[in-house]
């Protein structure tokens, strides 16, 4: 199973270099190509002016390779340092000694990826800035301090590549130019690093001589370049939507994203590098949709970019223009307020769903409908909380809300079925408000109070609807119960006070719904259960025998039958039932061995037997659960074949003594009643007539049951 992103994001949060595991080696059980990951990023240096939001870019791309469209990279397979961890010597000697236990092989992938501070004293000296890095405000520190020489870094990528490895190397540096080797250092660094090629495929933030821009707007606070990396990676740079994506792709978007944006937005200069064209059909990633629709509905809770345009027309990838159009138009109707009806948000949604199902724009469509639908449903219980009166008219207006509200959810079950469970009980609470008669009201209120019993809203909910049903012992239970739970609550207050208005000093009590109410009319139900029978073997040994003795083991039996349940007062009643009992007796002889000593034998005598009863119930008063008494006879015929060494009686009476439990069934009108129940023999078992050594070894044979048998009836 996929496990959504938040749970990548907060593997990333964890997986420092304290963290980390014991060195483990390639993985010798996968044949074929493995991909491998080196992610560094550090915002808090520990002598340098501190960056923003690298350490959450590289959590950001981390997560993705952890991702099924990343390649479902395992943590064996990826080394993350971030801030304090991320120093040159653990980059060093940490770093490449997980690499070489990894042993990578032709045709295997590895991706390095850097952000942070980047710095050069000149074209052939250039760094990356480690945590503990101290230039002393002079570049030549470089050298002797803790940065990373990113030529002897080709130069290991030089050897992965000679081996047939395919190696990405991501660098988003170059933030800030207050760095000793200024506005130069960073023309050097972006210069080297693109020249000095290695065999590698580079992605670099920027061009040389350019910022990488870095903002709380974008995203939840990132880098610019990696965002749209990630963006693009997840699987909206699949221009021509075949479920891959290839060098050229990313390129594209990439570059069809940040430099306009820079410029319309941050008023900067900022074009990404790329290479080499030679790449241009390298497959970088796989589009997997159920990853794609989490990581739309993660940017969805960014509460969108400030960046982006209002109606988010989309020009940066090459698709089906009345898509485009038809998409458009969906945000404008989202802009206006339109949900629903002609031209609204939600028609144009189902165009989209219709032509275009899990492509990006129809899922972007999607979470925004249902984030829209479920703010106009919030608004109307913020309405409620404030105790607004809802008027005749006004009740169609909360109904409709209800359904958009269930149209939210059915649009969340698709992608994030816990937040659309989450919603279920508002959904019912504004049916309940919305309903045109009592009856759907208190149905809609209880279906709400099944799921979330103490919350105060749904308990002020139904102490207002028994006020209006003129419930006043009702009315005060679930007042109550919502102003425990919410005592400053204004509308809960106030729905006391009325109750208090209405009868002052009644005792509150359960709603009349559970109370243990008068039984009007005759039901039917069924019966289940099982238990162990007890056979009583008397010893009474007549004539010349050899037994010594008899006795008996407890078996087990199992029962099913129809009941029929008739009240004959407030309490009492009667059940008669008829069930088909199945279960067996064994019975234990000793006998004298003629050779001499003593040997045990056994008679089994099975029963399968058409059981009547005809108990009487007395109900307790109190609250639900009700408890009962059951006292009567009962009536065994026996319908199978006995043992003829030991021939029983066909029938026998037996004394049923019982205690249960009603249990009313809310919503269902019915009663489930489990019970135990203790029967013993009136009559004897043993058949008078039988002449066999075993019969007249008894004087008698009476049998006992002990049972929990269920109930289940309409009320």
């Amino acid at each position: 199973m996929r496990k959504p992103l938040c749970l990548y994001l907060l593997l990333s949060l964890s997986f420092q270099l304290h963290s980390q595991k014991p060195l483990a080696g390639r993985d010798s059980t996968i044949r074929g190509p493995q991909s491998f990951a080196m992610v560094i990023g550090i915002s808090k240096y520990k002598f340098i002016r501190p960056l923003n939001y690298a350490d959450k870019d590289a959590d950001l791309f981390a997560d993705y390779l952890r991702s099924p469209a990343g390649g479902s990279l395992k943590e064996s397979n990826l080394l993350e340092l971030t801030n304090e961890a991320a120093t040159a010597g653990n980059f060093w000697s940490k770093g490449f000694q997980w690499l070489k236990a990894k042993q990578l092989q032709k045709g295997d992938k590895l991706f390095i990826y850097l952000a942070g501070h980047g710095d050069a004293i000149d074209e052939d000296q250039f760094f990356f800035l480690g945590y503990d890095c101290n230039p002393g405000s002079d570049k030549d520190n470089y050298l002797i301090s803790g940065a990373i020489q990113l030529y002897n870094l080709k130069k290991k990528i030089a050897d992965q590549t000679a081996k047939g490895v395919e190696v990405y190397f991501i660098m988003d540096a170059c933030r800030s130019n207050e760095l000793p080797g200024g506005s130069a250092g960073q023309s050097f660094l972006n210069t080297a690093v693109s020249q000095k090629r290695a065999g590698e495929m580079m992605m670099l933030a920027t061009e040389a001589g350019q910022e990488s821009l870095e903002d709380a707007s974008i995203g939840n606070g990132h880098g610019l370049f990696t965002y749209y990396l990630v963006d693009g990676l997840s699987g909206l740079a699949d221009g021509n939507s075949d479920g891959r994506i290839n060098f050229s792709e990313i390129k594209s978007y990439v570059d069809k994203n940040v430099p306009p944006i820079a410029q319309q937005r941050f008023k900067r200069v900022q074009v990404p590098f790329f290479c080499c064209d030679e790449n241009g059909n390298k497959i970088i990633a796989n589009v997997d949709a159920s990853y794609l629709k989490e990581w739309l509905r993660i940017k969805k809770s960014y509460g969108g970019n400030s960046f982006e345009e209002d109606e988010r027309k989309v020009t940066h990838a090459a698709v089906d223009t009345q898509l485009v159009e038809t998409y458009n138009k969906f945000n404008r109707a989202i802009k206006n307020g339109s949900l629903e009806g002609a031209n609204s948000a939600g028609s144009y949604y189902e165009q989209l769903n219709k032509k275009y199902p899990n492509d990006p724009y129809t899922l972007d469509a999607q979470s925004t409908l249902a984030g829209a639908y479920v703010n106009n449903a919030l608004a109307r219980i913020n309405d409620y909380i404030g105790c607004v009166t809802i008027s005749g008219k006004d009740k169609a207006r909360w109904m409709a809300t209800a359904d958009r509200l269930g149209k939210a959810i059915q649009l969340l079950n698709d992608y994030n079925p816990d937040l659309g469970n989450s919603l279920l009980p508002r959904y019912y609470l504004l049916r309940s408000l919305g309903a045109e008669d009592s009856r759907t009201a208190f149905e809609f209120a209880f279906q709400a109070r099944s799921i979330e019993p103490n919350a105060a809203y749904i308990n002020n909910c139904l102490a207002r609807l028994h006020l209006a049903a003129g419930n006043a012992d009702s009315a005060r239970y679930y007042a109550d119960k919502a102003v425990k739970r919410a005592p400053n609550w204004a509308c809960a207050l106030t729905t006391l006070a009325l109750v208090q208005q209405m009868a002052d000093n009644k005792k509150t009590e359960e709603p009349k719904k559970y109370n243990n109410a008068k039984i009007t009319r005759p039901s039917f139900g069924f019966t289940f259960g099982g238990g162990v029978s007890n056979s009583n073997p008397t010893f009474e040994p007549r004539g010349n025998t050899t037994i010594l003795g008899a006795s008996a083991a407890s078996s087990g039996i199992l029962d099913l039958g129809l009941i029929y349940f008739v009240p004959i007062g407030k309490t009492i009643s009667i059940r008669p039932s008829i069930s088909f009992e199945y279960g067996n007796m064994n019975i234990y002889f000793e006998e004298r061995n003629p050779t001499g000593g003593i040997f045990r034998s056994r008679v089994d005598i099975k029963n399968s037997t058409l059981d009547l009863s005809l108990p009487i119930i007395f109900h307790f008063k109190g609250k639900k659960p009700v408890p009962y008494l059951a006292l009567g006879p009962s009536f065994k015929y026996n319908l199978g074949s006995t043992d003829p060494l030991l021939p029983v009686k066909r029938s026998l009476f037996l004394a049923d003594a019982a205690f249960g439990l009603d249990f009313p069934i809310s919503k269902s009108g019915m009663v489930l009643s489990p019970e135990l129940k203790y029967a013993a023999g009136l009559s004897d078992m043993r058949e008078p007539n039988a002449n066999t050594n075993y019969s007249n070894a008894l004087g008698s044979l009476k049998r006992s049951e002990f049972t929990l048998g269920i109930y289940l009836r309409k009320k």
